[in-house]
């Protein structure tokens, strides 16, 4: 990443929260906030932006290590300020919001996906991940062996994994969608 890039994206994406991080900073005793801020965005603009999918996060946990290698530092550490770190917990706003919106494509997903199963592989598949039955429990309520349970099972996740693998790939001309695996076919 170019310098001028990486510095437009510290600015979009992490300058927002500095005020964020100075108030939670705080809560500790014995720290002195500008100096803990000055040393995170240092290891802020030295580190690959690439593979960071919450800069909030990301600035907090950095501030975080930042208190702690002070605490180890630190010759006398008093006892409350310990017990101030262990009870201090990150702001969590806006990364709640996004795993939110996350984890709510992922579980529309996986259910289209479910859906798409041929039927005694979903019926295996939903019987086993969600409501936890054992192989035999499984096999009991859908008359029918563990063997076959077992390789239904099988057959599902190789399913299931497929369509996770394929699900950004469209675009690109592969892949599968949902819809294309109730029968175990893929695209052209």
């Amino acid at each position: 990443m170019l310098p001028e890039e990486r510095n437009h994206w510290l600015a979009t994406h992490v300058l927002p929260h500095e005020g964020d991080v100075r108030s939670w900073l705080r809560r500790f005793s014995g720290i002195e906030s500008d100096d803990i801020i000055q040393q995170a965005w240092v290891e802020l603009a030295e580190a690959d932006h690439t593979s960071i999918r919450f800069p909030r996060a990301w600035f907090f946990a950095v501030a975080r290590n930042l208190v702690l290698q002070h605490y180890r530092k630190a010759r006398i550490v008093s006892f409350d300020s310990l017990t101030d770190f262990s009870g201090a917990e990150i702001p969590d706003q806006g990364q709640a919001v996004e795993r939110s919106v996350t984890a709510r494509q992922e579980l529309r997903f996986l259910d289209q996906v479910a859906r798409d199963l041929p039927d005694r592989c979903r019926d295996v598949f939903v019987l086993r991940r969600f409501y936890g039955y054992s192989q035999r429990e499984c096999a009991l309520h859908l008359n029918v062996s563990e063997n076959v349970v077992e390789k239904q099972l099988a057959r599902a996740l190789r399913i299931i994994g497929t369509a996770y693998a394929g699900r950004d790939l469209p675009a690109q001309g592969g892949g599968h969608g949902p819809g294309d695996l109730r029968k175990g076919k893929s695209n052209p």
